[in-house]
């Protein structure tokens, strides 16, 4: 199996890419910077934006893949979660767009997104408190590019994933609980480490029983 990263220059995306090697999987990467991508042997590089539908088919077409992994994020002005973005407002609506274009063009199926507790019809299942804070603060601008994500992937007809992971945290838990409903009882404080997200998603890519749904995770 090839699989074609979007984002795989992130931090939960270079995660994400050193699962696919250590399972063995072939490995194409669409990134801005290929600098960034340096200790990542026996992976294709393709330079450009996930945003120019020009770059996503040449990365297409480098190496036809079997699925797509998205785990882009929107840039923002520091580290904290809630400073204001330095992207465009549909950034991720419009990147997956593009690779929903390329992939009916050359006949790939499959689309796995990394996402959020909140985002689409888990937002009911987020506490009051955790809703009033993503509303009302910088992360609306996110939520709202994810809505969009979610929305236009659905109507497209590809087969996706979109994986909802509470918090993300820097630890090396690996074991993940999935939440049905939506997420319905999710605790307010609960995480997801990074690692287990990356493992989860590459699950997603390579098995099919969560094949045309919107898993909310935590550890």
């Amino acid at each position: 199996m090839h699989v074609l990263t979007i984002g795989g220059s992130g931090r939960t995306g270079k995660l994400v890419i050193e699962e696919l090697l250590r399972r063995g999987l072939g490995v194409t990467a669409l990134v801005r910077d290929p600098v960034a991508m340096e200790g990542f042997d026996g992976i294709k590089l393709v330079q450009g934006a996930p945003t120019s539908i020009s770059d996503v088919r040449r990365a297409f077409n480098h190496f036809i893949p079997d699925v797509v992994i998205v785990t882009l994020n929107a840039p923002r002005a520091s580290d904290n979660p809630f400073a204001a973005p330095r992207s465009p407002p549909r950034l991720m609506a419009d990147s997956n767009a593009n690779v929903v274009t390329a992939m009916k063009e050359v006949g790939v199926k499959k689309l796995v997104i990394l996402q959020a507790f909140g985002v689409g019809h888990s937002w009911p299942n987020m506490s009051c408190l955790l809703r009033g804070l993503m509303s009302k603060s910088n992360m609306s601008y996110q939520y709202e590019d994810h809505n969009h994500t979610d929305q236009e992937v659905r109507d497209s007809g590809v087969t996706y994933v979109m994986v909802r992971p509470a918090r993300l945290v820097e630890t090396d838990v690996t074991t993940v609980r999935e939440w049905p409903q939506n997420g319905k009882g999710v605790p307010l404080m609960a995480s997801a480490s990074r690692k287990s997200v990356a493992s989860f998603l590459v699950d997603a890519a390579t098995e099919s029983r969560w094949d045309n749904s919107a898993p909310v995770i935590t550890n």
